[in-house]
């Protein structure tokens, strides 16, 4: 059959996990860091981008809460 491999179950996942050695569990660490971040740690931190964000990127919103009519004061029906 030439389509996608299955895709393994869950207690197949599981169980492959409760074997591996620590050995294993730091070479798919490397692997997964290699395929994130091919240039290392510094990769994810370039200037340029990182000044766009602080300039464009997503602020804190902090919003007041509604005033509860509850006897509590704050209910978490109300909130």
């Amino acid at each position: 059959m030439d389509g996608p491999a299955p895709e393994p179950s869950l207690p197949a996942i599981v169980e492959s996990i409760e074997g591996r050695s620590a050995k294993d569990t730091e070479l798919l660490s490397s692997r997964l860091f290699g395929g994130c971040w091919p240039g290392g740690m510094g990769d994810r931190t370039e200037p340029g981008a990182l000044e766009w964000v602080r300039r464009w990127g997503p602020s804190r919103l902090t919003a007041e809460p509604l005033p509860c009519s509850c006897v509590q004061g704050r209910c978490a029906v109300c909130n």
